[in-house]
């Protein structure tokens, strides 16, 4: 019985101890990055909402992980039916990336190819909707581009929004 008691007594501590670290883990931000996190997600919930002339939905949705990345066409060349596999490789015409504000994070790459597996999930989401010969807008939000920790030039928390032409598929 003592043994039991001990071993129960023990488990106590070990659970007590897991939930406290586990509370360690969660990011501490400021009140200027909470505001900057909930701008961008307002404007992610702006354009999911957003409707065109028609009264259509101007963005499709891509659900991800809890998540919703959005695209639009912007132009379509052909009716091919060409779409990427997470095996593919991409070749995009005109990349570019921007955050919400306009400001440009990556510069346009006339020609750029990627490994599907090698690129944010947002942005794989899409390209996996799309077709060859499709210029697309794509919004992609922190959870499913570079998460809410600054990386290089890209500030946690940040909306991405990208153009470019699916110009090629492998």
């Amino acid at each position: 019985m003592k043994a039991l008691s001990m071993y129960v007594g023990s488990l106590l501590v070990i659970m007590v101890m897991g939930f406290v670290s586990c509370g360690d883990d969660e990011p501490q931000f400021s009140e200027e990055q909470w505001a900057y996190i909930n701008k961008n997600k307002e404007y992610i919930w702006e354009k999911k909402a957003e409707k065109d002339e028609k009264g259509e939905l101007r963005y499709k949705q891509v659900v991800m992980g809890g998540d919703t990345a959005l695209y639009r066409i912007l132009q379509k060349e052909n009716e091919w039916q060409t779409m990427p596999t997470m095996a593919s490789v991409v070749y995009l015409l005109g990349l570019e990336g921007k955050f919400i504000n306009g400001q440009v994070f990556q510069n346009k790459l006339e020609k750029s190819h990627f490994p599907m597996n090698n690129i944010i999930p947002g942005l794989s989401g899409v390209l996996l909707n799309i077709h060859l010969d499709e210029t697309v807008e794509a919004i992609i939000p922190a959870s499913l581009g570079y998460g809410y920790g600054d990386d290089r030039s890209i500030p946690g928390g940040s909306t991405l929004i990208f153009t470019f032409t699916l110009d090629k598929v492998e």
